[in-house]
């Protein structure tokens, strides 16, 4: 009989495989990787740009077009098109990121002739109907006054301004009243220039058959395609190190603290990763433990890695009550402060292994998720040795060596803090 008394002891992850997608070139010379996994018969056919938020010469402008494109084009309107895939139990998606936005179809496999027609036409033929286009920016600027009330979100705005600076692609960030500037040629022409011309590649995942690639080809195969030019990056200025945003009615403070570091190409970002998990990526995690269930500052605090294209930086986020603003930051330097000083304990250590083991599982449990997985790798020229890099690290790393990457890039005058809310006591 089981005995309920005892917890069951650790499964420990020996090895976690990772489809690699096959390569397949269209006749224009447009790379498609397909996936082909899963049981279920549905399919996810996303078409990826090499462009995005920080890539647009005027701000609103890469979001609001790739939003956009799927609200009416030169041949149907938003009502025609939605009622096109919904009439098949598919839809579209828009997504948009820092360096690259992409447009996604999910169908079934027997409806792939059916639906990917539309799709091409969003990406072709997208005309931004104005009706539309006025909905979309009275929306948004609605949104916005209500966000502008938040203290997590002036906190996060103030927190990539002091980063990178204000002008920078990375720092800059939209006002009301920059809605108010932007006009439907604006999206109109960022499509002519960059989308069109800025296909990356398709990512298909799913349970792929003998129709998927030539039903591609017919629809995507044929445009001409031009080499894509590279967008030029300025250099970061020097980072700001303390901000506060002033909120007088705020009952909480948002905090964030970090620094600009490196993206996913950097040697030691594996490292960074696992110790940001330590210090605030899981439920258990030191900070979790200090400030939410010691202290009980707040309901959550997190820190992880951010990978950006051309950069990358180490956040810390949380919420706290107004009044103890202060104390919550001092025991955030203080859990920096025992990771520059203290070896990790290696069971401690064990159980951040098992826990990033088990999240790399889940993150590719389906081809969905695979899929997303392969879009990652990929933005930054990746391969199959980087998932099994990440695997031999989280495995094998010590708490000599994270200890000697907190000293490297934990410094506190390296730190950048912002606050947004009352003023610290």
């Amino acid at each position: 009989m089981l005995d309920r008394t005892q917890m069951p002891e650790f499964g420990k992850v020996e090895s976690i495989d990772l489809i690699e997608p096959k390569v397949h070139h269209l006749s224009n010379g447009l790379p498609v990787f397909y996936i082909n996994a899963g049981v279920q018969d549905v399919l996810k056919v996303e078409l990826v740009f090499d462009t995005g938020t920080s890539t647009a010469n005027k701000l609103l402008v890469g979001s609001s077009t790739v939003n956009l494109m799927k609200e009416g084009t030169n041949k149907r309107s938003a009502a025609e098109i939605a009622e096109a895939v919904d009439f098949y139990g598919s839809y579209l998606q828009a997504e948009v990121a820092h360096d690259q936005s992409s447009i996604s179809l999910f169908t079934l496999n027997k409806h792939l002739k059916n639906t990917l027609p539309t799709l091409a036409e969003v990406y072709s033929e997208a005309a931004f109907p104005e009706r539309e286009f006025e909905t979309y920016v009275l929306q948004h600027q609605q949104e916005m006054l209500v966000n502008q009330q938040k203290v997590g979100y002036l906190g996060a705005k103030a927190f990539s301004a002091a980063l990178y600076g204000n002008n920078h692609p990375y720092g800059r960030s939209a006002e009301v009243e920059d809605y108010l500037k932007l006009k439907r040629q604006d999206l109109v022409d960022h499509h002519d220039q960059e989308i069109l011309s800025r296909i990356k590649y398709i990512l298909v995942a799913g349970r792929t058959n003998e129709q998927t690639l030539p039903a591609l080809e017919t629809y995507f195969g044929s445009d001409k395609r031009l080499p894509i030019p590279e967008h030029a990056m300025e250099t970061n200025g020097e980072s700001v190190k303390t901000v506060h945003v002033q909120k007088d009615d705020a009952v909480q403070n948002a905090i964030r603290v970090g620094r600009i570091l490196f993206n996913r190409n950097h040697s030691d970002f594996i490292g960074m990763q696992i110790l940001c998990t330590v210090l605030g990526g899981y439920f258990g995690s030191r900070l979790m433990s200090n400030i939410r269930e010691d202290k009980g500052y707040t309901y959550g605090i997190g820190a992880g890695m951010v990978s950006l294209q051309h950069s990358g930086y180490l956040t810390i986020s949380t919420q706290v009550g107004s009044d103890v603003c202060q104390a919550a930051l001092n025991e955030v330097y203080f859990e920096i402060e025992r990771l520059r000083k203290e070896l990790i304990p290696i069971s401690e250590l064990e159980l951040v292994r098992n826990y990033m083991l088990g999240s790399i599982l889940k993150s590719i449990d389906g081809p969905f998720h695979l899929a997303s997985k392969w879009k990652m790798y990929l933005e930054y020229g990746l391969g199959i040795d980087t998932h099994h890099d990440l695997i031999h690290r989280i495995k094998t790393i010590t708490p000599e060596r994270l200890k000697a990457l907190a000293n490297q890039y934990l410094q506190q005058d390296d730190l950048t803090q912002v606050t947004a809310g009352q003023p610290l006591s």
